[in-house]
């Protein structure tokens, strides 16, 4: 039997990743003077994301590339609902904020990341093949196919329809919203398009101009500081989250921004009551809060209560989108011996990652597990587990 890992897997999100080889990846070719569909430019998207039911949006919602399976954070809308992005662009929004929110790994275990997040400067004779998505808690997502909306040109995609998938009064939007002031919404919703163009400094500028002219305005702290982390001021962000929580307990999105910093710094007892607390308010709400709390428990050794997390954040990760939870389980099935069941979770995460560090790193994880497991059938007698 492998000896405990837990007291040695350390988690760590990477922040300020850019994929510097994104752009006619794979072409081996000089953009702009062998192909033509390579040098013509970004391409512009437009649409608005709107709900089912016909309601606005209560907050700003993430629009998201789908390519291949992977997803890429592409714009936030503004208070109508409204996004732009372009396909291309060599500062993409997510590229120029390190990839995503998502990312993190585990060293013990081959460094791995969580989360797909390609580069958006794709070749553009493929963008067409890619899906646009939105992202908003509580709500989830119809997948637009560009190929069905759209010419070679770009242009308008139409609407993306979010759809509720249960509401709990004060965790989706934060009940301080409501009351405040216009300068502060219209600072906000600033920040928002100055977020978008990748005027990341003005962003800041507006989102602090929010929460001073509001200080109890827990949604413009929570964004404030989920800039400041992709920005790489840890301290900074921390102090946002924390004061977003404290203006309202009972708004879940900050909660998943300490809970990244808890992780990245190792503070596990911490962690854990963190998403612990979380998850009382909402047992049904993010995936990535029992992702981070099987992290936790994981790391304290606690490895029942991180295997009940586990496979709780896989049942409600109907996206495959923490794809880092399937390696989790099967390390958890590996540690008390189920080997069948760690090979059948660690096959299903080496099918979900696309990135070669990833599957290379899955693939020798499944070697140990056979390896363990007919050391533990020659011990046992020929009696497999």
């Amino acid at each position: 039997m492998k000896n405990q890992l837990a007291a040695c897997a350390v988690f760590f999100l990477f922040l300020g990743t850019i994929n510097a080889t994104g752009q006619g990846q794979g072409s081996g070719r000089n953009p702009g003077t062998e192909d033509p569909e390579l040098s013509r430019g970004p391409v512009l998207l437009s649409g608005k994301v709107v709900l089912d039911d016909g309601a606005p949006l209560s907050k700003s919602a993430l629009v998201q590339t789908i390519c291949k399976g992977q997803k890429r954070i592409a714009a936030h809308t503004d208070s109508q609902g409204r996004f732009t992005f372009k396909i291309g662009e060599q500062h993409s929004v997510s590229e120029a904020m390190g990839g995503g929110f998502e990312d993190a790994s585990i060293s013990a275990k081959g460094g791995m990341s969580v989360g797909d997040t390609p580069n958006l400067a794709h070749n553009l004779r493929e963008w067409r093949a890619c899906g646009v998505l939105a992202e908003l808690q509580g709500f989830t997502s119809e997948v637009v196919e560009l190929m069905a909306r759209t010419g070679d040109e770009g242009g308008d995609i139409g609407s993306i329809t979010l759809h509720r998938i249960g509401r709990v009064e004060g965790l989706i939007i934060s009940a301080t919203t409501a009351a405040a002031p216009a300068q502060a919404s219209e600072a906000l919703e600033k920040g928002y398009s100055q977020e978008n163009i990748n005027k990341w400094d003005a962003a800041e500028k507006s989102f602090q101009k929010a929460v001073h002219i509001y200080p109890q305005y827990a949604v413009a702290w929570f964004e404030l500081g989920r800039l400041l982390l992709l920005k790489k001021d840890v301290a900074g962000a921390k102090h946002s989250f924390e004061t977003s929580i404290a203006a309202d307990a009972n708004y879940l999105s900050p909660y998943i921004g300490l809970a990244r910093i808890e992780s990245q710094e190792q503070a596990w007892q911490p962690l854990a009551d963190l998403t612990a607390h979380a998850i009382s308010l909402n047992p049904g709400g993010s995936p990535e809060i029992w992702f981070f709390n099987g992290v936790a428990n994981y790391n304290l050794q606690k490895l029942v209560v991180a295997e009940k997390s586990a496979r709780e954040g896989l049942r409600l990760d109907t996206e495959h989108r923490f794809s880092k939870l399937e390696y989790l389980l099967g390390i958890l099935l590996e540690e008390r011996r189920d080997y069948s069941d760690a090979k059948e979770h660690m096959q299903a995460y080496l099918h979900l990652v696309t990135s070669p560090h990833d599957k290379e790193a899955a693939q020798r994880e499944l070697a140990e597990i056979a390896r363990v497991s007919a050391t533990s059938t020659a011990l046992t007698g020929g009696t497999k587990n």
